[in-house]
């Protein structure tokens, strides 16, 4: 990645400039007469039909039409009031840009900002430093994660509140806060309707004709705050169910973060373990007899019976069984007569 252009206020905004970006021979964001490439029709049969169709041709573009292309866009009356930032990654990008922009006539607007991030870049010794925090494309804020604490603010306020009320006409508010912004500032409480602060802050811009603000100055606080901030935090909080849960949603952990709380709960139960060790005096334990002084005759228990681990020093002899002689009494055939 070497360019990057950031602060739509929507992702339909978004690919609305992605497709002006490539196809600026056909875009009607900028005018005919104004393009820098024009589109070029070809004819071609086809084969089945015989018919001729007309395709038009994408021109080949080096870099500098690319750059040249991105600054027009920039000017153009459908995105210069947006809050775009272009961030280049590569350090020959950006000589290109900076070479090209200073040969231009017309110039930016001065609330869109172009910056250089070098965070990428390889040290002196050849290898990357240790990213202690995110950088270059991974700091970017895709999620929305960055409006959390002030969703959770927003809900609070509107939840607790008896009677809300606009900080620049002092009517009433919704009480869902349907059509309200609310200032970003923690120690600032000022909630206005969007058409009220809407026209303050065009009123103290410097375009009379435009129709949608930039940026202005809070009326509570008096705190410099961006249009595009506060019309996001209010469309996630109205119509952002799915993107609000996904924000406060609880993190699964990984395996690795797992396996590592699962290590240090069995080093605290070590620890412990050792703690207790020591807490039990050495005198409590009771001396064990010697293997000598253990008496043969009386019994041994022990944990596991197989005939392995039995001695034959500690088997009881069998007690004796007595057998006594059979006693044959007399039989009563002797008196029985014989018969001839």
């Amino acid at each position: 990645m070497t360019c990057l252009v950031t602060g739509f206020p929507s992702k339909i905004a978004a690919l609305q400039f992605e497709w002006a970006w490539q196809n600026t021979h056909l875009t009607r964001h900028i005018a005919p007469d104004t393009r820098l490439t024009q589109a070029k029709s070809t004819v071609r049969i086809s084969p089945k039909s015989g018919r001729a169709r007309k395709r038009t041709a994408r021109p080949r573009m080096c870099l500098t039409d690319k750059l040249a292309n991105l600054h027009l866009l920039l000017r153009a009356s459908s995105f210069e009031r947006w809050p775009l930032k272009v961030i280049f990654y590569a350090e020959d990008i950006h000589r290109v840009w900076v070479k090209l922009t200073s040969q231009q006539i017309e110039k930016l607007r001065p609330g869109i900002e172009v910056n250089f991030d070098d965070s990428s870049k390889f040290s002196a010794a050849g290898e990357l430093d240790e990213p202690v925090a995110p950088k270059g494309i991974h700091a970017l804020d895709v999620g929305y994660t960055g409006f959390k604490e002030r969703l959770e603010r927003s809900k609070i306020t509107f939840e607790s509140a008896d009677w809300l009320h606009c900080a620049i006409c002092h009517k009433g508010l919704s009480s869902g806060g349907a059509l309200t912004l609310v200032c970003p500032d923690e120690d600032c409480a000022a909630l206005t309707h969007i058409e009220c602060l809407s026209a303050r802050f065009l009123q103290a811009g410097s375009n009379r004709e435009a129709i949608v603000p930039t940026s202005g100055n809070c009326p509570g606080c008096a705190t410099k705050l961006q249009w595009v901030d506060l019309v996001k935090e209010l469309s996630l909080r109205m119509r952002g169910e799915k993107e609000v849960n996904a924000i406060f949603k609880k993190r699964r952990r990984t395996k690795k973060q797992a396996d590592a709380a699962a290590a240090d709960e069995a080093s605290e139960e070590s620890a412990e373990d050792e703690e207790m060790d020591d807490a039990i005096p050495q005198d409590d334990w009771h001396e064990l007899p010697e293997s000598s002084d253990v008496d043969i005759d009386e019994p041994v228990m022990r944990s596991d019976p197989s005939p392995a681990l039995k001695s034959k020093a500690f088997k009881r002899p069998a007690p004796a069984t007595s057998y006594s002689k059979p006693v044959i009494e007399d039989s009563d055939w002797d008196k029985a007569e014989v018969l001839a």
